[in-house]
């Protein structure tokens, strides 16, 4: 899909044009910062927030996409595993 389906899927959720920008920044920053070891734990934070955003979005603004919540909500918990296993590892070397 491209940026005018992105557009209109977020004027009908009731988010600003601008909105879908910061996302799409978020996500591709979050998806870099994963790949690299000493910022994986920022990135999965990233992607964390968008998909909780995400799934607030489908269960809440856009009640008949429910289904499409599950998909986000699993996203949510592996960026959230990744970000605890970084942590974890991180604080494990001793650089907090």
């Amino acid at each position: 899909m491209g940026a005018e389906g992105w557009l209109r899927h977020f004027a009908r959720w009731g988010y600003p044009d601008w909105f879908c920008l910061v996302v799409g920044m978020v996500e591709v920053a979050s998806a870099v910062l994963v790949l690299i070891p000493k910022l994986a734990t920022l990135g999965a934070c990233g992607a964390v927030v968008v998909m909780a955003g995400a799934t607030y979005t489908h269960l809440f603004r856009a009640p008949d996409e429910g289904g499409r919540a599950v998909f986000t909500l699993a996203l949510l918990l592996l960026a959230a595993v990744v970000w605890y296993m970084r942590r974890s590892s991180r604080a494990d070397e001793g650089t907090g």
